[in-house]
């Protein structure tokens, strides 16, 4: 009968010290790996692992420790041990990994984070956010291409757009090249140098491009949002009370009302629990009159849209984009922005969704995090929509905890060609 893995978990401050018993390997070694991913998912990143109950580490255990100090690390935290019996010591000796995850003896210890002003931790709208700063100004943004994705789109306009590192974009166009726009244009986002592309047909790979040196990318787009500048308000988020998870329009209309203005920008990076949207899976080089994606028919619509029938991504990151107002805005906003929630919000967000990356529980820069997320591959890009019918509706999008980035955002008129 295998021997089981008892784990305590002691809180020491901001960090956890875990007291493993038994033997740890093929069969016990995903319940560790669980126990600090969850730990990781609290914002808990210094992890001191006590493992002098450890009878036995097989080279399954010895993975599993690797992958837990590496997880810990991309967090700018660290998952080391602390203490060892003989018999765990001796292993990492004759492996040669003792310098690598035992305290003390390591020699890879992750970067220590530029230290973050505490900021304030405010419940709002149901979401409790940690380390509040308010955005210190506002930032300027443009509608390029068409008036909205679900009106002209035969027309095909196409707009080019540079998008260095201190520019955010979403909408629908494709990453730039000398091909035809409306025949590959489809969900797009862009932030911090980097932009993702979901070419328009069904289970399409997502394509990327990630500015480095003198590469600034660029898209093409028929219709979407640009700003320069980054949003100055920032802060952690986590559920209110004993809630699960924080809706998206939750945590738009919490950013919007620290923003102070009617109209916000705003980019979400966190955990889902659940996302809600649609995906285009023909090119707009194929739409007529009577067959065009603005269609009100709910037939020609989902003949050119896959949309989400429940809640998907679970335990995957996503990093959102998008624009948020209180109420329909007037003006150049008017046709490109949709209700999101049960309450006057209006929004429009694009998502493009990673492999789990756990987030510091601290008001972070914008850019470092993207930059972390494109370091690996994306899977998804969604224009993310809210569906609050009873019984019958998908709901909306929700996240489990992470950072969001905002400040309010005046639009100019569209840019056409």
């Amino acid at each position: 009968m295998a021997m089981s893995l008892e784990i305590e978990r002691h809180e020491q401050g901001d960090a956890v010290r875990l007291v493993v018993t038994g033997r740890l390997d093929a069969e016990t070694g995903g319940e560790l790996a669980g126990v600090v991913d969850e730990e990781l998912r609290r914002g808990r990143h210094t992890i001191a692992l006590a493992l002098d109950g450890v009878v036995f580490l097989s080279s399954a255990g010895i993975r599993v420790l690797f992958e837990t100090h590496r997880a810990a690390k991309a967090t700018g935290g660290a998952c080391l041990i602390d203490t060892a019996s003989d018999a765990v010591r001796k292993v990492l000796e004759l492996t040669r990994l003792a310098p690598l995850l035992m305290a003390g003896a390591a020699t890879d210890t992750p970067t220590k984070p530029r230290p973050t002003s505490p900021g304030a931790t405010v419940h709002a709208e149901g979401v409790t956010l940690v380390g509040l700063e308010r955005p210190t100004g506002g930032l300027q943004g443009m509608l390029v291409g068409g008036p909205g994705e679900a009106r002209d789109v035969a027309a095909h306009l196409e707009v080019r757009h540079a998008l260095p590192r201190h520019a955010c974009g979403f909408g629908l166009g494709t990453i730039a090249d000398d091909l035809p726009v409306a025949d590959r244009a489809g969900e797009l986002v862009a932030a911090c140098g980097a932009v993702f592309h979901r070419p328009p047909r069904p289970f399409a790979a997502v394509d990327y491009l990630v500015g480095t040196g003198d590469l600034v990318p660029a898209a093409q787009f028929t219709s979407g949002l640009v700003w320069h500048g980054l949003p100055t308000g920032r802060a952690a988020f986590e559920p209110a009370a004993d809630e699960p998870a924080v809706p998206l329009a939750a945590l738009a209309a919490a950013a919007l009302a620290e923003s102070n203005a009617a109209t916000a920008a705003f980019v979400v990076a966190g955990e889902v629990l659940g996302l809600v949207g649609a995906e285009l899976i023909r090119p707009l080089a194929e739409a007529t009159p009577g067959d065009a994606l603005g269609s009100a028919d709910r037939g020609v619509a989902a003949s050119w849209l896959s949309f989400s029938r429940e809640p998907v991504h679970a335990r995957r990151t996503a990093l959102a984009v998008g624009v948020i107002s209180r109420g329909r805005p007037a003006g150049p906003l008017a046709d490109f922005v949709r209700p999101l929630g049960r309450g006057d919000l209006h929004a429009h967000v694009h998502a493009v969704v990673f492999p789990l990356r756990p987030l510091r529980r601290a008001a972070l820069e914008l850019a470092p995090v993207v930059a972390d997320l494109a370091a690996s591959a994306p899977l998804a890009v969604m224009h993310l929509l809210d569906d609050p019918e009873p019984i019958l509706g998908s709901g909306g999008s929700e996240f489990v905890r992470g950072g969001c980035w905002f400040a309010p955002l005046a639009v100019r008129e569209t840019a056409a060609p």
